[in-house]
């Protein structure tokens, strides 16, 4: 096998080095450069074999090797430098040089680029130019040797005047001797350090700041300072903030001593500061809650878990306040409690808890739905009336229980709507009456989310109705078979033995309305006599009314229909309730459904002796006033109550 030759073996070394490889005679005439080289310059070998050194070199590096050369190369020692190799196309090259003395005077260089260098050079150089942080570096004789534009704003001073001063003229006093003392520790050391301390401005202003010391190589140090005025700001601005909290926040060491509390604290737990700083937190918490908190110290705050819970403190006097305290560890040990009192709350709890109930378990059926009829709420007394339990309606609509109609005329409703009658389907299929009272809620948006539908049954009460409804069509056609007439007759008769058998004016009454509504099918009647101690009108007795009626046993006749009929000479007809100033009670004939009323004054010899007053529905025919009838019989019942009156009977 042949062995290689040397000379190759080196001549390919070199020609795949990562650095170029230059070497020249005495004469600084090219022997030899490798490809690297080559590529580098932009020649071909045999174009640099025609050329010197400083034919490839620019002025000053020319200058500068040619003083290695005389110093360093003649002598046989090596040296190192920068220089800038110019490139066939005229492009500088920035390359650190490596010069090796060989025999017979000839040298060769070991070339590297470094423009990839200078590249990252440029670009750490403006970062630290434009960083938000000041940085200092100094040398081993403590003076500046650079300062970034920013350290040199804050200090004052511009780029050219900075440079030269020493460290310490930066400082305050108290801040000069920290930095002295770190010197001659850590940096000796050759340690990096953290600390706060004071710079003082050329001016004289003073800037806390956060300093970062590291040694550099060679000796001296760099300093990245930071301002700590915005951070400062910041701490007063939330420390503003928590003294003015309406929450109690409260602060304790790794053993649960107090190291801070806000003044919302002294004045809900009536401690001044100086009574609790340094007190254990578990002397102002209910003892009932004292384990609970210790195991979430121990379970949570130890691993830094932030968490919330409802606890109990107790004041200086001893008086207890529910609070909801939500507890985060504090960086170093300790912990933060920001209570909030629940005071308030818990009040409002337990009123809505007792309507809660109220609501729950009240006779009226109480139902919300959704926008879309869904049930939202179910109570007992939606139960009694539709026979399904909560748990079958909840989440289902109300469809199966109202005809779909009524539902889609309810979901569309924008505003209250009182006492109208629905027809509703128990769950046993049986068809009921159903008195309703509807309410829309809407959301923020003013939105509908819901409808809140309280319900009464009423199905007994229609059903009596019917049946009275169908007496009465009964009498009529009997009274049709006799005549109108014989029929006033037989009741001018019967009011005339009535008021002979009956002992109180009471009865009398009942069976005057009794017999007005027979003979004039009104919906409803009321009968009321004069009070001339109290000039009152007051009920003696009443038909189509219910209990609440009663609320007017007694009304003054001062400004009444019946004095307004009476000054006119005839009885008063008021076509529209609603519409007639001087009737006081549109309420509760709305209640009843009444539209239309007559008003009788019962008078004899021109004395008053009380009134009649006659109630109709919109479905009735307002003609059923013009009956001259009844103020003949009104006249009759007059004389009779007047005479009552008289013997006071």
């Amino acid at each position: 096998m042949r062995t290689p030759d040397p000379e190759s073996l080196y001549k390919a070394l070199a020609d795949h080095m990562r650095e170029a490889v230059h070497i020249v005679d005495a004469e600084d005439q090219t022997l030899f450069a490798n490809e690297r080289l080559c590529t580098m310059l932009g020649y071909s070998l045999a174009e640099l074999r025609k050329k010197r050194t400083k034919d490839f070199l620019d002025e000053a590096s020319v200058h500068r090797i040619s003083e290695a050369h005389r110093r360093e190369r003649k002598q046989g020692i090596a040296s190192s430098y920068e220089a800038t190799l110019m490139s066939k196309q005229g492009e500088g090259l920035s390359v650190y040089i490596t010069g090796i003395p060989l025999n017979d005077g000839a040298t060769m260089g070991i070339i590297t680029d470094l423009r990839e260098e200078k590249r990252l050079e440029t670009i750490y150089r403006q970062l630290v130019e434009h960083m938000q942080e000041g940085v200092w570096m100094g040398n081993i004789e403590e003076k500046t040797i650079y300062a970034n534009p920013r350290f040199c704003t804050m200090m004052e001073y511009t780029p050219e005047e900075i440079l030269g001063i020493e460290e310490y003229t930066f400082w305050d006093p108290a801040s000069a001797d920290i930095v002295r003392r770190v010197n001659s520790t850590e940096r000796i050391e050759g340690k990096s350090s953290t600390y706060e301390a004071v710079l003082q401005t050329k001016s004289g202003k003073r800037i806390p700041v956060f300093v970062s010391g590291s040694p550099l190589p060679g000796g001296g140090t760099m300093a990245l300072v930071t301002d700590l005025r915005p951070m400062k700001e910041r701490e007063s601005m939330y420390r503003t903030l928590v003294e003015n909290m309406n929450e109690v926040v409260w602060m304790v060491d790794r053993e649960g001593n107090t190291l801070y509390v806000n003044p919302k604290f002294q004045e809900i737990l009536g401690y001044s500061e100086e009574e609790i700083l340094g007190k254990s937190a578990f002397q102002i918490i209910h003892p009932d809650y004292v384990d609970d908190i210790r195991r979430i110290d121990r379970q949570e705050r130890a691993k830094g878990i932030s968490s919330s819970y409802e606890t109990i403190l107790v004041t200086k006097t001893g008086k207890h306040i529910p609070v909801l305290m939500s507890g985060t560890p504090l960086p170093g040990g300790g912990s933060m409690g920001i209570f909030t009192d629940l005071t308030v709350v818990k009040e409002k709890q337990r009123k809505e808890r007792v309507l809660t109930q109220a609501i729950a378990y009240a006779t009226d059926g109480i139902i919300i739905v959704d926008e879309t009829g869904l049930v939202q709420a179910w109570n007992k007394g939606a139960k009694l009336i539709f026979g399904y339990e909560e748990q079958e309606v909840i989440g289902k609509t109300i469809k199966g229980m109202f005809s779909t109609q009524d539902v889609d005329h309810m979901l569309g409703q924008s505003s209250v709507r009182y006492n109208f009658e629905l027809q509703g389907t128990h769950k046993n299929t049986q068809n009921i009456t159903i008195s309703a009272t509807l309410t829309p809620v809407f959301d923020e948006g003013r939105k509908m989310s819901s409808i809140l539908l309280i319900a009464r049954d009423i199905t007994a009460q229609r059903k009596f109705e019917e049946e009275l409804s169908l007496k009465y069509q009964k009498l009529k056609e009997a009274y049709n078979q006799f005549g109108i007439v014989r029929r006033q007759m037989d009741y001018i008769f019967e009011l005339c033995e009535a008021s002979s058998a009956y002992s109180d004016i009471g009865s009398v009454g009942d069976f005057i309305v009794n017999s007005v509504i027979m003979l004039t099918r009104v919906d409803g009647c009321v009968l009321r006599i004069y009070n001339p101690r109290q000039d009152s009108l007051d009920l003696l007795s009443s038909f189509g009314v219910d209990e609440s009626w009663k609320g007017k046993a007694s009304v003054a006749y001062k400004g009444s229909l019946v004095e307004q009929s009476r000054e006119k000479g005839f009885p008063m007809k008021v076509v529209d309730i609603t519409k007639e100033p001087r009737y006081g009670s549109v309420h509760m004939a709305r209640m009843h459904n009444f539209s239309s009323l007559l008003v009788v004054p019962l008078q004899h010899q021109k004395e008053l002796v009380g009134s009649l007053t006659l109630y109709v529905t919109p479905e009735k025919k307002l003609e059923l006033f013009e009956n001259d009838f009844i103020e003949e019989y009104a006249k009759l019942v007059s004389l009779i109550l007047a005479s009552r009156k008289k013997t006071g009977k």
